[in-house]
């Protein structure tokens, strides 16, 4: 289901002004959430004050908000993908509750200014131009975030909303309405957002800790990657290792890889050891042999959307690679 612009980009759902939130309201609420509702406006949030006066933003029976935060599994689905060369479990929400995350994603995107650093989940960065950031470097050095949205419990979400001027009550509803079984479900539209929103503690950290070496870095999703034209600090590791254990969050011992010149430096499986972003010579190759089986006719139906997809994206690479600046 896709939602009217009008609806995901207004702060207050179906009202276009505070003050038509208010009126539908009058009566129903005391002076103190009337005057916290207006607090919240101020700071450009979604007035969430209570279930009532969500339900009236959304336009929907209280009930069902009550069903939402009360008997979650009845909005999800559970399902697995694959994922390399395991399985991935999705727990994706049905409509309605989706309906609501995904304003809430995008009210937060507004509030939520990424640092430089973080690539994913933020519109207009994309791991291409992440890939940029460690060109010309002579070392790459990647870790990955283990589990990185079920990693973030629902009481680092409450916490995050009140530091961002949620009272204790709209936080607790918030993050009733964005979590699944006490953490943030990988398949909910507000995960993204959330996810970043909780660790940009962290986030400062990793800097400082790129800042100390005077590495490049960057963050896309759960995948951190620092890299230098410099020799490579031997020391970064064991210090990542001990800023983690200071964390909620976990490292995949498996997923660590460190690549120096003259061997190949990838990120996000994009060469980044010469002058620009490169595809890997083997992927250029499939490329050349994807566009000619296009040309020739010779490729069957079920194929054609996933190699169209490849040389699609071949393009796209070098279309942002071509259109941006150098100094990325």
């Amino acid at each position: 289901m896709k939602l009217p612009p009008f609806l995901l980009h207004s702060q207050y759902f179906v009202f276009s002004r505070r003050e038509e939130l208010e009126r539908a309201l009058d009566g129903l609420i005391s002076d103190d959430e009337l005057q916290e509702l207006r607090r919240l406006s101020g700071l450009g949030l979604p007035p969430i004050t209570s279930e009532l006066t969500l339900a009236t933003m959304l336009g929907v029976n209280p009930g069902l908000l009550w069903s939402f935060i009360n008997r979650p599994t009845k909005h999800y689905d559970e399902f697995q993908i694959p994922k390399g060369k395991g399985r991935r479990r999705i727990t994706a929400p049905r409509v309605a509750l989706k309906v609501v995350q995904k304003w809430l994603s995008v009210q937060f995107g507004t509030c939520y200014t990424p640092p430089d650093h973080v690539f994913g989940f933020v519109p207009g960065r994309s791991h291409i131009l992440a890939a940029m950031r460690h060109v010309g470097c002579s070392w790459v050095f990647s870790v990955d975030i283990k589990d990185f949205f079920p990693s973030v419990s629902a009481e680092q979400v409450r916490k995050c909303l009140e530091e961002f001027g949620y009272s204790g009550t709209s936080a607790n509803i918030i993050s009733s309405l964005t979590c699944f079984n006490g953490s943030l479900p990988q398949g909910a539209p507000t995960s993204p957002v959330l996810s970043n929103m909780v660790f940009r503690g962290a986030d400062v950290a990793l800097v400082q800790l790129a800042g100390k070496y005077k590495a490049n870095i960057t963050r896309y999703a759960d995948d951190i990657v620092y890299s230098s034209r410099d020799v490579f600090p031997s020391d970064l590791y064991d210090e990542l290792m001990v800023l983690f254990r200071g964390l909620p969050w976990a490292l995949a011992s498996d997923k660590t890889e460190l690549m120096i010149a003259p061997n190949r430096r990838k990120v996000h499986g994009l060469l980044v050891g010469g002058e620009e972003v490169r595809l890997t010579k083997g992927y250029r190759n499939r490329l050349r042999a994807y566009r000619h089986l296009l040309q020739t006719g010779k490729v069957r139906d079920e194929d054609i959307a996933r190699i169209q997809g490849h040389v699609m994206f071949g393009e796209y690479v070098r279309e942002v690679v071509s259109a941006s600046p150098g100094d990325l």
